[in-house]
C-alpha cells in the first residue's frame, strides 16, 4: 500500500533526479530511499525511474503516475493542514442565535473583529427570539448566542455591548419636537411593546424606567419583534422605546428621541458551559472582556 512517505519520496526524486540529493532533501538515507521507490514500483507494477545509464530519469509511465502522485500528496496536505486547524478551532461552523435588535449595530461591529482574527471560520448567524434562543443552546443548534440578559438556568453569559435608550414617536407627535423625553411624557400614550415572555432582560429594563419615575408599566399593544413596533409606531398607533441602535433602522414616520437621563439596555454572549466546542470558545475569546458602548466606539 503506498503511503504519503512513499508520495514524499516520488516527489523528491522526481524534482532532484538524483537519489543522494533526494534522500538529503527527505533527510533519509539513500538505500532506504531506494526500497520506498522500487515498493511503489513493485505495487504498481511500471517502472517509474531508469536508472540504466547511471543518471536517474523519468520513464514515459513515470511521467504520468508521477503527475498523480504530485497531486495526491498536494490534496493530502491540504487535508492535514485543514485537520490540524479543526483541531485547533479556528476552522470549521459556528452556529451563533441573535435577537433581532443585535442586528441593528452591535452584531456587525462585535462579529467584525473576530472574524479578522479567526478568518477560516463559517460563522452561521439566525435571529431568533430569547426564548427560543435559550433553547437552541441548551439543545447544541446554536453554539454562541446573542441576547438581553438574564438567559436562565445552565446559561452562562457575558455582557459585550451596551447602548442607550430611545423613546420612538410618530413624526407629527408634539413628543417629536423634543430634545429629550422622560418615561413619564409617555404615561399618557398608547405604549406598543412585546410581551415579557419574548424577552425579559429587554422588557424589565423598561419596566424599571418606568418604575423608578414611580409610574406603572402596562403596554396597551403587543408586537414580536422591534421592526413591527417601529412600523406601529410609524402609522401612529403609538409610541415605544427601543435600542438606540434601531435609530440606524430609517422607517418614515418615525422619530427617534433621548432620555434626559441615560438609561442602558446591555447585550450579552450566550453559551452552554458543558457543550461549547474549541472553534466557538475563540470566537468567544474574541469578544470584548469589558462591554462596549457605540459611543465610544470610532
Amino acid at each position: 500500500m503506498v503511503d504519503v512517505r512513499d508520495l514524499e519520496c516520488l516527489v523528491a526524486l522526481r524534482t532532484e533526479l538524483h537519489f543522494r540529493r533526494a534522500s538529503d532533501r527527505l533527510g533519509m538515507s539513500q538505500p532506504a530511499l531506494s526500497k520506498r521507490v522500487q515498493k511503489v514500483e513493485a505495487e504498481l507494477g511500471v517502472l517509474l525511474f531508469d536508472r540504466s545509464s547511471g543518471a536517474v530519469t523519468v520513464t514515459s509511465a513515470g511521467v504520468e503516475v508521477l503527475r498523480h502522485a504530485q497531486s495526491m500528496l498536494e490534496a493530502w496536505r491540504v487535508m492535514k493542514r485543514s485537520a490540524d486547524d479543526l483541531q485547533r478551532g479556528t476552522r470549521g461552523l459556528v452556529q451563533i442565535g441573535a435577537v433581532g435588535s443585535a442586528f441593528y449595530e452591535a452584531l456587525p461591529r462585535l462579529l467584525a473583529r473576530a472574524r479578522e482574527a479567526l478568518p477560516d471560520l463559517e460563522l452561521r448567524v439566525e435571529e431568533m427570539e430569547t426564548p427560543e434562543l435559550v433553547h437552541a443552546l441548551h439543545s447544541g443548534e446554536v453554539q454562541l448566542g446573542f441576547l438581553r440578559p438574564p438567559a436562565g438556568y445552565g446559561i452562562e453569559v457575558q455582557t459585550v455591548w451596551v447602548e442607550d435608550l430611545v423613546a420612538a414617536v410618530p413624526q407629527d407627535s408634539d413628543l417629536a419636537a423634543r430634545p429629550h423625553l422622560e418615561a413619564a411624557d409617555l404615561q399618557a400614550e398608547r405604549f406598543i411593546f412585546f410581551g415579557r415572555s419574548a424577552g425579559i432582560g429587554y422588557w424589565d429594563r423598561v419596566a424599571a424606567l418606568f418604575h423608578e419615575a414611580g409610574l406603572e408599566f402596562d403596554p396597551q399593544e403587543a408586537a414580536g419583534h422591534v421592526s413591527t413596533i417601529l412600523g406601529q409606531v410609524a402609522i401612529g398607533a403609538g409610541v415605544s422605546i427601543v435600542p438606540a441602535s434601531a435609530q440606524r433602522v430609517r422607517i418614515p414616520g418615525v422619530v427617534y428621541v433621548p432620555f434626559g437621563t441615560a438609561t442602558h439596555l446591555p447585550l450579552a454572549v450566550a453559551f452552554n458551559p458543558t457543550s461549547i466546542p474549541l472553534a466557538a470558545r475563540l470566537l468567544l475569546q474574541q469578544l470584548p472582556r469589558e462591554p462596549l458602548h457605540p459611543d465610544a466606539l470610532p
